[in-house]
């Protein structure tokens, strides 16, 4: 089937049926034809084609976007065939292999792996007389190109650690039984 037009006063106007196919065809011929309009100069008329051209082009792309997901059954290849992997330098943790991971389960696997991080970091610094001054994680976030839903895409560890104090001249907290109060250990 052809996408034929059908002349409406001094526009055109296109139907709304058509297979995926058929709609990309036409979406190909309408940015051909902006990007010539485009080429010839800065006429007002052009101008005003060019505008029309890119709104019906926005509303095909929106129209094909659609149809992809409804062939799809709502599933992206893109997010079903994501993996993840650890790019840092600490052997103990898991996703060292790449491992796919579903957009179901991908935010508490990210997460989950950020806890190890976190884990090993505090152990470490004990074994190395330190104490950890700061924590952060952070989970990132991105857009599917393919289907502009938000995805987990990674997440960062921060860990800040200093040399161990000496513990007899440090200011603690002790409780008693009207409250808690700021005490000198020594």
């Amino acid at each position: 089937m052809a996408v034929t037009g059908i002349q409406v006063g001094s526009s055109v106007e296109y139907p709304t049926g058509g297979t995926r196919e058929e709609l990309e065809a036409r979406l190909s011929q309408l940015t051909k034809q902006r990007n010539d309009y485009k080429k010839q100069g800065e006429d007002p008329a052009l101008k005003e084609r060019i505008s029309n051209l890119e709104k019906r082009i926005s509303n095909l792309e929106s129209r094909i976007k659609k149809l992809r997901e409804k062939e799809n059954d709502g599933k992206c290849e893109t997010c079903e065939n994501r993996k993840y992997q650890d790019g840092s330098d600490d052997p103990g943790v898991s996703f060292k292999t790449a491992a796919k991971v579903g957009p179901q389960g991908a935010e508490s696997a990210v997460r989950g792996h950020e806890a190890e991080h976190v884990s090993r970091d505090r152990a470490e610094a004990q074994r190395n007389d330190r104490e950890v001054v700061y924590q952060s994680v952070i989970i990132k976030r991105a857009i599917c190109p393919e289907c502009g839903k938000s995805y987990v895409s990674g997440g960062q560890t921060t860990t800040v650690t200093r040399k161990a104090q000496d513990k007899r001249f440090s200011v603690g907290m002790n409780e008693n039984q009207t409250g808690k109060k700021m005490n000198v250990v020594a």
